[in-house]
């Protein structure tokens, strides 16, 4: 599941990215889909980065300072919900700058 969760991320991020909006209806019913199978898709983009985030594998360009933001997301963060308890089940992968 998690690779069709991965792929579905990477069409949304291409289809923003050239501003194609005809497909963000069939998205948005998709990832509908995956909530109500118990996963929680999180695209953390434009938040700032701490050194204590343990749901996300980093990569640094420049120097780390405090007001580090992430500024591309490969790969979102993924949770499920089993048992009535969320689990981690992909970190994310970003880029911080």
């Amino acid at each position: 599941m998690l690779e069709i969760i991965n792929q579905v991320f990477s069409i949304q991020l291409k289809s923003n990215k050239d501003n194609l909006t005809l497909f963000n209806r069939n998205i948005d019913r998709i990832n509908h889909e995956f909530e109500a199978l118990g996963f929680h898709i999180i695209n953390p983009i434009g938040q700032t980065y701490r050194n204590e985030m343990t749901d996300v594998e980093a990569n640094i360009t420049g120097d780390f300072n405090e007001q580090m933001k992430i500024v591309k997301v490969l790969k979102p963060i993924v949770y499920q919900k089993r048992n009535d308890e969320n689990t981690l089940v992909q970190k994310g992968i970003i880029i911080v700058e």
